[in-house]
């Protein structure tokens, strides 16, 4: 019986003796591991570039949007503080009693190229660029009087750009005194300055 016991003892010793060499043997990954490993490691890589692209994207909009919104304003400002600067075609309105107010004799429905803001940026590049920006928005104004006896014209900027292939608009509206636009040239007065 102890022969016996130790003939079991003995096999259980190389039983153990076997697995322990064989898992002292595997010190790396297996091929099946590392598969996985890198699928899920993809995964979450293609998620954060998808996020990262998306947050560029909303970045883009956002800053167009405010630069549409910032020449909307100052062309809108421009209009009201120097109306005789502008061409007021009142003597046209259309359906809805919209007329345009143009920077001269062009085309009205062509849309004013924005001009670049004062600022002299440090490298010529960064300068370039900037241009470069500002040079695919257009802005358009009109007039509106909204009834006969009205003190005040309504004045809507409409600053327009295309993104990702879509058309955008931004317009601000606002008012200026009946008065400085009555003395504001029409197309057929000859313009301001003549």
């Amino acid at each position: 019986m102890i022969a016996e016991v130790c003939g079991n003892l003995k096999g259980m010793e190389v039983a153990y003796n076997t697995n322990h060499e064989h898992q002292a043997l595997r010190h790396g990954f297996t091929l099946v591991e590392l598969i996985v490993a890198l699928t899920v490691v993809s995964v979450a890589l293609s998620a954060l570039i998808a996020m990262f692209n998306a947050g560029l994207g909303l970045a883009r909009e956002s800053r167009n949007r405010m630069i549409a919104a910032e020449i909307a304003e100052f062309q809108l400002h421009a209009i009201g503080v120097t109306p005789d600067m502008f061409l007021w075609h009142r003597e046209a309105p259309g359906e809805t009693g919209l007329f345009p107010v143009t920077l001269g004799y062009d085309d009205p429905t062509a849309g004013n190229i924005t001009p670049t803001p004062d600022v002299r940026l440090a490298a010529r590049g960064a300068q370039e660029r900037n241009e470069t920006l500002y040079r695919q928005f257009r802005w358009q104004a009109w007039g509106r009087l909204p009834s006969l006896d009205a003190q005040s014209y309504e004045i809507t900027v409409a600053v327009r750009w295309r993104e990702r292939g879509r058309r955008r608009t931004v317009a601000l509206t606002s008012s200026i005194p009946r008065h400085l636009v009555d003395r504001a040239p029409a197309p057929n007065d000859g313009g301001p300055g003549s």
